[in-house]
């Protein structure tokens, strides 16, 4: 997590990075709010989409960007 303007105080954005692992690949996903469990939620969300996407195309989907 790191806390983007925090000369900001409260009103400061979070930014927050998941490292996530399937034991076999890893994989990042960041999310940015003025809410760290909404910035949390959001990397979660990426980071689960990520991984039932390329499961579903059988293709990794960092090679098709």
């Amino acid at each position: 997590m790191r806390i983007l303007e925090s000369n900001l105080g409260t009103d400061a954005i979070t930014r927050v990075h998941v490292e996530s692992t399937d034991g076999k690949d890893t994989w990042g996903t960041v999310g940015v709010s003025d809410n760290v469990i909404e910035a949390s939620w959001e990397a979660l969300v990426d980071s689960v989409e990520y991984k039932l996407t390329s499961d579903a195309s059988g293709e990794d989907p960092k090679e098709l960007a």
